[in-house]
């Protein structure tokens, strides 16, 4: 099997790990008009070490990562402009920079954030899907706990 086809396969399984959250938890979708928004936050040292490397993110339990895709509501990928904010409940905000990544059909944006100790972070996206005249807007919250 060819490298560039088993990496594909390794960062698809990563996207659906982030997509369907640990310890039996649905899904994380939003709708928005035509729209559906998938979202997760994890720990980046969840990420196989093969799909860390090839997007240059560090492993660490004290590094996290957001993963959004947006859809059509018939499934079918969208490209979306995507900005953000994850901040601590002490109101230590950090600015999302947003790395858009293209798998075969598959569109999703992945940005990192710092997280220490333990923490609840609040996220704040603003996402406009390619061809929308809107903007939406996606809020969530994640509990972390690191070494």
């Amino acid at each position: 099997m060819k490298l560039a086809y088993k990496i594909s396969l390794v960062v698809a399984a990563a996207v659906l790990l982030a997509l369907f959250p640990a310890r039996g938890r649905s899904e994380q979708v939003q709708r928005f008009d035509q729209f559906q928004v998938h979202y997760s936050a994890l720990s980046s040292d969840m990420l196989p070490a093969e799909v860390a490397r090839q997007y240059q993110f560090p492993r660490s339990s004290k590094q996290g990562l957001v993963n959004i895709a947006v859809q059509k509501l018939d499934g079918s990928a969208v490209p979306a402009r995507i900005s953000g904010t994850a901040a601590t409940l002490a109101g230590q905000r950090t600015d999302l920079v947003m790395r858009e990544i293209r798998e075969g059909d598959a569109v999703y944006y992945l940005g990192e954030f710092p997280v220490r100790g333990r923490d609840t972070l609040s996220f704040k996206l603003d996402i406009t899907p390619e061809g929308s005249t809107r903007s939406y807007t996606l809020t969530f919250r994640k509990n972390y706990v690191t070494d």
